[in-house]
Formats: structure tokens, sequence, C-alpha cells
């Protein structure tokens, strides 16, 4: 194999596999379509295979291809690591951090800190990817993020991960206004087996989650009538009087004070899950990152 592979090309053949052909990557990198095929052809002769093979219209993966891409893609995201370490090693106010983040913590936990921290640290550059919760390890391990920030049960350290507990969030039992007759706001654990319920999808982490804690409150049966992927839609149906829903505080902080949602406080429980930051356990953190760490610490234990 030729070893004079530049990442330019690397570029141009990921983007033809992801955007779907060669047109399609010409148009999204803003070059004509012979640029592209060139340096197709020009990777091809310096790995020595086919990439791609033609089915109708459509260009499929070699054997050969997927490997590359995998490889091309792994070669990328180190790259840009390494690009995003550099830039950080100064004092901790200038350069790059990717972090991943679930639809939550995405939404609305982590604006606000990421939006002061940048206008507290004019130089620094942040990327906020937000993941289904099962994709957020993986776009650390890649090396495609410097950090995650989920809400999650434990860390994964079986995966080359570590991290540290940064901080909590209440699971919220929420309803529509004096939809649900509570008497005083409060009702006991045993009661919540009676209530229809607004959730997400079965097949989710997040609900996982969600039932993971209902479990250990002794709650292992309970009506749900009605599955949404996010929570301003579970919000939506909850507003509408169809169930209660159990929501992160976060996502449902702004509804509670304007009223729009109430909150049912459960007489002898609090269920709570930990919010970490995670890293690959043999990254070393620019400085920056280590900064950002240090806010979001300060800002969820407060």
């Amino acid at each position: 194999m030729d070893n004079r592979i530049s990442l330019h090309k690397l570029e141009v053949f990921c983007a033809v596999v992801e955007q779907g052909g060669v047109g399609r990557a010409a148009a999204h990198l803003f070059v004509s379509q012979p640029v592209v095929s060139g340096h197709i052809r020009s990777l091809e002769e310096r790995l020595g295979v086919e990439l791609f093979y033609r089915v109708g219209q459509r260009m499929e993966l070699t054997d050969a291809g997927r490997a590359a891409y995998q490889w091309s893609r792994d070669t990328l995201h180190s790259g840009n690591e390494l690009e995003r370490e550099l830039a950080g090693i100064t004092g901790g106010t200038t350069g790059a951090v990717a972090v991943a983040t679930s639809m939550t913590v995405g939404s609305y936990l982590l604006p606000p800190i990421l939006t002061d921290f940048v206008l507290a640290n004019p130089g620094a550059r942040i990327a906020a990817h937000v993941f289904d919760p099962n994709q957020i390890w993986e776009a650390v391990t890649s090396g495609l993020c410097d950090l995650a920030v989920p809400i999650a049960p434990r860390i994964p350290y079986g995966r080359g991960l570590t991290g540290e507990l940064v901080g909590h969030q209440d699971l919220v039992l929420t309803c529509a206004p004096n939809a649900v007759d509570v008497g005083d706001g409060r009702i006991p654990v045993s009661e919540l087996a009676r209530l229809p319920f607004v959730s997400t999808p079965r097949t989710s982490i997040r609900r996982d989650i969600e039932d993971m804690a209902f479990a250990e409150l002794g709650i292992t049966d309970r009506k749900v009538i009605i599955e949404f992927g996010h929570p301003e839609a579970i919000k939506h149906a909850v507003r509408a009087g169809l169930g209660v829903a159990m929501l992160f505080r976060a996502s449902v902080a702004a509804d509670l004070a304007t009223g729009s949602l109430q909150e049912i406080q459960l007489a002898d429980a609090r269920p709570r899950l930990p919010v970490f930051v995670v890293w690959r356990a043999d990254k070393r953190l620019s400085s920056l990152q280590q900064t950002l760490i240090t806010v979001i610490r300060d800002a969820l234990d407060s």
C-alpha cells in the first residue's frame, strides 16, 4: 500500500459513502464531480483495491471498501481529536472541545452552561453532539467526541472509559394542571400503578432507565398508553391531559414555573439518577477540556 495518502482523500472518500454517491459528495464538498471521482481513483490506486462496485445507479462498497471506510473514519476522527488537543494545550481558555450528550442533557442542562463558558472564554470552540444513549459511548471511544455528559446509571468502565460523577437529576412525575386528583399534591408510590403514563418507546435506553427507576420503587407493571421519542412531544401529550409522565427536572423546570404542568410529589420516594462526565481512559485531556469539566461539575453540583 502506498503510504502517501492525504487526509483530504480520506475526507472525500468518506463523503461519497456518507452522502450516498459522487454527485451528492461533490455538492456537499462544493467541488465538481470529476474532482471527487479523481480522488476516489487515486485512493484506489494507492490502496491497491477497488472501493466501490455499481448496482444499477447506486455505488456500493466492496468488502475492501467497507474496511477502508472504517479505517478512514477512525483516522479522520483521530486527526480531529489531535487538533482539538493541540489547540487546547494553552492556558485552558482557547481550543476546541466536542461533547457527546443525550437529548435531555443536550437540550436542557448543557446549553446555558456551554453558552456561559464560551462567553467567558471567547477563544473556546464547543461542539455539542446529541446522540441516542446507546451511541454516546461509541462517540467517545472512537475519538469523534472528547467528552460525554450523559444521565446514566453508571460509567461503562469495561469499554475503556473513565469519568466522574458531577451531579444528579430528579425524575419528576408531572400531569396537566388539576388533571389528577392528588389531594395535597402528594401520592404514595403504590398509587402509580393506577395512573395512565406517557413514556418513551419500549425499545429505547431512556425507557430502560425509566423502568429501572420504577422497579426500584416496586412498580413493575404500569399502564403506558402512548410513547414518544422526545421530551417535548411527551409534555404536549401530558398538557393535553392524556396521562402523566416521569421526566427529568431539567426538561420540565420551565413548564412547572409557568404552571403549564403540575408536579405530583411522591410521598415516600425521590427517584433520581446521576449525571457523569466521561472520557476515554487513555486520553490526555487538554487544559480547556479540564476547565470545562470543572465548570460542568460546579454548575450541576450546585
